[in-house]
């Protein structure tokens, strides 16, 4: 997947992280090149602020809740990325192929 699809998918929940509209989304990386699965972490400021290397991104995970998944899926698919969900976890993929869109 290319940098301006995940600057995309960072703006959608960073642009109105901590409003009162937005509910916590929680989201994890692994690293494709030593496999490090990171925390979940609710903060997006994490995922994008810091000079981040988007191409070492096997995926990226967010996990659906009640309060945010109609947020989150509809903004996934708003922006069509390759992904599946599974277990109330949708997983975003930079290199797979062999997924459908969101």
């Amino acid at each position: 997947m290319n940098n301006t699809k995940w600057n995309e998918i960072f703006h959608a929940f960073y642009d109105n992280e901590g409003s009162p509209e937005q509910p916590l989304i929680s989201w994890r990386t692994k690293d494709i090149e030593n496999g490090y699965l990171s925390n979940w972490d609710g903060t997006w400021t994490h995922f994008g602020c810091e000079p981040r290397e988007w191409d070492k991104i096997e995926y990226l995970q967010i996990r659906l809740t009640e309060e945010n998944s109609d947020l989150v899926l509809s903004e996934l698919r708003r922006i069509h990325v390759p992904g599946e969900i599974e277990d109330g976890i949708v997983t975003v993929y930079g290199y797979r192929t062999d997924v459908d869109y969101l």
